[in-house]
């Protein structure tokens, strides 16, 4: 189950219990809220209760990011908690075209969404931990 929120940098994509066929609304969600004349915006993705992505779950996350990107998507902030995750994540950002825009955060650190937001809302580049 996926949940879009509204934020003042831009949307808030917060992933919940198990990925199923919900996720497949993602795009047609994603649609209905973001629209190029609204301006650029910021995404956080919330993808901590994920450890990997089935194939066709990672084909629906690069079409939305894709659809972002063409819609206005100045930063991307992606929340793991996962190696595996976090480098499939990195791979769907690359074949998106949004790498240079994303910036990965490591939730198992107890800064993380402070450090997050601030590269969403303030382009603050994330020092390693």
């Amino acid at each position: 189950m996926h949940r879009v929120e509204e934020t003042k940098y831009g949307y808030r994509l917060i992933f919940e219990g198990a990925l199923d066929e919900d996720v497949t609304d993602l795009e047609t969600d994603l649609r209905g809220r973001i629209h190029p004349k609204n301006g650029p915006f910021s995404l956080m993705m919330d993808l901590r209760k994920f450890s990997a992505f089935p194939h066709h779950i990672r084909e629906i996350l690069k079409r939305s990011l894709f659809l972002c990107r063409e819609a206005g998507m100045e930063r991307n902030a992606v929340v793991l908690n996962s190696a595996i995750a976090t480098l499939q994540a990195k791979r769907l950002a690359r074949e998106a075209g949004v790498e240079s825009w994303s910036r990965y955060f490591d939730a198992t650190y107890p800064d993380w969404e402070r450090t997050a937001l601030d590269w969403v809302v303030r382009a603050v580049e994330p020092s390693a931990p």
